[in-house]
């Protein structure tokens, strides 16, 4: 028995849409922070990786700490592999706010930026 293997073309175009499309708002990420005073929708990785860096370090370890990412990448992203790095990251107490930015920025460009 001769089986297919799936095709890299329905892998790619997955990767763009969670690159790059717009997710629906049920799987957006927000930060929000830790008093809940933000509402920013990261509707694709390109929007979240931007806002990343925009977002203060309070806002940005409060979710690393709880593992508001990885759950995300796990869960509404799909991707167990990215979730499975950032979570070590997020495990990583003595990372500060721009190495553990780096890191998981580092993951994702990785994954869906860089050339095929």
């Amino acid at each position: 028995m001769v089986v297919a293997p799936k095709p890299d073309q329905e892998r790619r175009r997955h990767l763009r849409q969670y690159a790059q499309g717009e997710l629906s708002p049920n799987q957006s990420f927000y930060f929000r922070g830790p008093d809940s005073k933000l509402n920013l929708r990261a509707q694709n990785l390109e929007m979240f990786m931007h806002m990343a860096d925009g977002v203060d370090d309070n806002t940005w370890l409060f979710h690393l700490r709880r593992g508001d990412y990885s759950n995300w990448f796990k869960n509404l992203i799909k991707d167990a592999d990215l979730a499975q790095e950032t979570a070590g990251v997020e495990a990583n107490r003595e990372l500060s706010a721009a190495d553990s930015r780096a890191r998981i920025r580092k993951a994702i460009e990785q994954r869906y930026t860089a050339p095929s």
